[in-house]
């Protein structure tokens, strides 16, 4: 399989990133799954990373994320937003596969791996639809 970069439709990478991060805001804000996501990792705010440094991250980590998903497009001829959504979808789940096995040897809670587990599908599934619809 060979990557051709020029045919990568990089509005969309930018586009899906974003999507994720607001995703990301709205899913661990305060009114959703912060405060629980907090008490299930025994975690108080003071001892927390700083935003700056954990929001760079989370970004470069979407702007990653969006790119090699717009690769695995490519790869299998993804044409718009069901494409999409199924390819968003498959790999999120994939994610969130790979993630249970960590948190199974971690002795997560169910509650835990669910909320980032549910991230991650999402996101993906977000991240799928704009860059099938770019397709």
């Amino acid at each position: 399989m060979n990557i051709d970069l020029g045919s990568i439709p990089y509005l969309s990478i930018i586009l899906s990133a974003l999507a994720i991060c607001i995703f990301g805001s709205i899913w661990y804000s305060p009114k959703v799954f912060w405060n629980t996501w907090l008490k299930l990792k025994g975690l108080n705010e003071d001892k927390l990373p700083s935003v700056g440094k954990v929001m760079s991250g989370s970004i470069l980590m979407a702007i990653v994320n969006s790119f090699l998903l717009a690769i695995i497009a490519g790869w299998v001829n993804i044409e718009g937003l069901i494409d999409g959504l199924w390819l968003g979808l498959v790999v999120g789940l994939v994610i969130a596969g790979t993630s249970a096995t960590n948190a199974m040897y971690e002795g997560m809670k169910l509650k835990l791996y669910m909320i980032t587990a549910g991230f991650h599908v999402i996101s993906m599934i977000i991240a799928g639809i704009i860059i099938g619809c770019f397709a």
